[in-house]
């Protein structure tokens, strides 16, 4: 049987993040978004360190996250920070606002490829002219390729930014660590503007 996504232990890796710094990708991609920013999207915001980095650099974020048990970290960075957060299963999104960043770091291949299409599809709507796209996503040679989730060969990635500039395509093989040990990484880092 594979595992699911559902089974992972969200909240244990999001309750250890709280001292983390800031991901690279989050401060590259807010280097490109133009000033006077309308606000940005985050997929996956876990404990909400990339959503405080943004909205104390002046961008409004909505975040979205299917555990719960981020929710009232969320809810206290709302109470003095532009976020908005929602508690949401990414793979039933069919909608989400219009913004100048959508940034999603290392969670986007949680969802199952049933459902990934369609979400990015919502992904890229949501993307104002202009706008920056900023994500990692897990390739086909992956230690959790062939568990429940999206994992793609660089031509799949290709494909899925057709129609956008594509600023920085970075593909990335190197063994190291995950929350729950030893793991080869199989990663593409992508920047975009539509």
């Amino acid at each position: 049987m594979r595992p699911r996504s559902a089974d992972r232990d969200f909240a244990g890796y999001n309750a250890a993040q709280s001292a983390r710094e800031v991901r690279p990708l989050a401060r590259r991609a807010l280097a490109l978004v133009r000033e006077g920013s309308g606000g940005a999207v985050e997929l996956g915001s876990g404990a909400g360190i990339e959503a405080r980095f943004l909205a104390e650099n002046g961008v409004s974020v909505h975040t979205y996250d299917g555990d719960r048990s981020v929710a009232p970290a969320m809810a206290d960075l709302a109470r003095t920070l532009p976020i908005t957060h929602t508690t949401a299963d990414l793979s039933t999104l069919r909608s989400l606002p219009a913004a100048d960043l959508v940034l999603s770091c290392a969670t986007l291949s949680f969802v199952p490829r049933t459902a990934f299409r369609a979400l990015w599809g919502v992904v890229r709507s949501a993307l104002r002219p202009g706008g920056v796209l900023a994500v990692d996503l897990f390739g086909d040679r992956d230690d959790w390729a062939g568990t429940e989730g999206t994992f793609l060969r660089r031509d799949e990635v290709e494909d899925l930014l057709d129609g956008l500039e594509v600023l920085e395509l970075v593909e990335e093989e190197r063994d190291g660590r995950s929350f729950s040990g030893p793991k080869h990484w199989h990663t593409f880092r992508v920047l975009a503007r539509r």
